[in-house]
């Protein structure tokens, strides 16, 4: 399938690499509204437009697309944009991640090398499962959330829509993050972090706001 990246930044080239490792895949170049500005490629893919080159780019064929966006709430924007024009957001694994027979991914989400998902984890769409981080048994990961290279989750945790798991975190069994959280790098949790919140540290605790 021929495919094209909404996005042209570092993590653009991350998955631009996980995708060129994909046999099934044909990666045609990348769309971004802001890099398309500055120059015409990104290695050795060219950049083929902003946002106004979308259409254009499907009347060729090209109906394949991921979403390159680290910030998690405008990657399930421009997703939700891309399926109304009429791409398929399809979902790039690197060769050398490790997935259980039973796991099950959702569409649009990009896996980088290194990564190992266990037995029954649930994916949802439009995850970023970053390099090296693992994601044991019974997990479920929710829509648009991310994990930072290096995270590690244990056994049955849960991720909310859109929560952000810094670089180099762990999360002990059984602990629910709720949705559109943040917690910082190198946090250890243990025990439940409710939804909005931004927790820091070992163990991991909110992060006071100051006047």
């Amino acid at each position: 399938m021929k495919i094209v990246i909404y996005g042209a930044s570092g993590h653009g080239k991350v998955v631009a690499d996980v995708v060129s490792a994909m046999a099934e895949m044909e990666l045609v170049g990348f769309v971004d509204d802001y890099v398309v500005k500055r120059r015409k490629s990104v290695g050795r893919f060219p950049v083929l437009g902003g946002e106004e080159a979308l259409s254009e780019i499907l009347r060729k064929g090209i109906e394949g697309a991921v979403v390159a966006i680290g910030r998690n709430d405008v990657r399930l924007k421009k997703a939700d944009m891309l399926e109304r024009m009429g791409f398929k957001l399809v979902t790039a694994i690197h060769p050398s991640a490790v997935l259980a027979g039973d796991v099950q991914i959702g569409d649009g989400t990009v896996i980088m090398a290194g990564v190992v998902v266990n037995a029954s984890a649930r994916i949802g769409c439009h995850v970023i499962l970053n390099t090296s981080a693992t994601v044991d048994h019974d997990c479920i990961l929710e829509d648009g959330c991310h994990l930072s290279p290096g995270v590690h989750l244990a056994g049955h945790v849960s991720i909310g829509k859109g929560s952000h798991v810094g670089i180099g975190t762990c999360v002990i069994q059984n602990v629910t993050i709720g949705e559109w959280s943040i917690v910082g790098a190198g946090a250890v949790v243990i025990r439940n972090v409710a939804s909005g919140k931004t927790v820091v540290g070992n163990p991991a605790r909110e992060l006071c706001k100051h006047a």
